[in-house]
C-alpha cells in the first residue's frame, strides 16, 4: 500500500472514497474510517456492529453494509456520519451484543428488535425461529429531509442507490 501511495499519490493519502478504495487491502470501512476519521470528510463505516445495531433498532434494513451505508447516509446529514457510526460500533459493543442486554439499553423503548421479539417474548408469545424474529425487527428507513450530497455525488436515498454504489470490478 505505501509504494502505492508513493507512486500513485505522491505520498499523500487520497481524499476520495474512489481513490482510497484503490489503494490494495483498503476496503469501503477502511476508507470510510480515514475519510472520516484522518480527514475530516464524512464517512460512514458499516462493521458488523453497525450491520446488527441498525437492523436491530430499524434504522436499516439489510445483510450489505453497502446498503445499510446507504440508508443510514439517507437517514441523516453528513456532519453526523462519522459519529453515527462510532456510536453504533459502541453500543453495539457493551449493549447491543449478539445477546443482546436490553435491560440496560437506553433506546430500548424504541427499538423494534426489543418491541417484536423481547417483549412479545416475556408476555409468553414467541415469534418462533431466528428467521421470523429476523423479519419482525424489520422497519422502514426514515430518511433525511434536507436535499443532500453522498461524497459528492446525489444523497443516497433508496430509489438512488445506484449513485453511492461501488464501482463494479473488472
Amino acid at each position: 500500500m505505501a509504494q502505492a501511495l508513493v507512486a500513485n499519490h505522491g505520498g499523500e493519502v487520497p481524499k476520495t472514497m474512489e481513490e482510497l478504495v484503490e489503494l490494495p487491502g483498503v476496503g469501503r470501512k477502511t476508507a470510510n474510517v480515514v475519510l472520516g476519521h484522518a480527514l475530516g470528510v464524512p464517512g460512514l463505516p458499516v462493521d458488523r456492529h453497525v450491520l446488527r445495531v441498525a437492523n436491530r433498532i430499524g434504522i436499516a434494513e439489510s445483510d450489505d453494509p453497502i446498503v445499510v451505508e446507504q440508508q443510514l447516509c439517507a437517514a441523516m446529514p453528513p456532519e453526523r456520519w462519522t459519529r453515527t457510526s462510532d456510536t453504533l460500533i459502541l453500543h453495539g459493543r457493551r449493549i447491543c451484543r449478539p445477546k443482546p442486554l436490553c435491560d440496560d439499553c437506553f433506546v430500548r423503548e424504541e427499538c423494534d428488535y426489543f418491541r417484536l421479539v423481547v417483549v412479545p417474548e416475556r408476555e409468553g408469545r414467541t415469534h418462533g425461529s431466528a428467521h421470523t424474529k429476523k423479519a419482525a425487527t424489520r422497519a422502514e428507513v426514515r430518511p433525511y429531509e434536507k436535499t443532500q450530497t453522498c461524497r459528492g455525488r446525489p444523497a443516497c436515498r433508496p430509489e438512488e442507490t445506484e449513485s453511492c454504489q461501488p464501482k463494479a470490478e473488472s
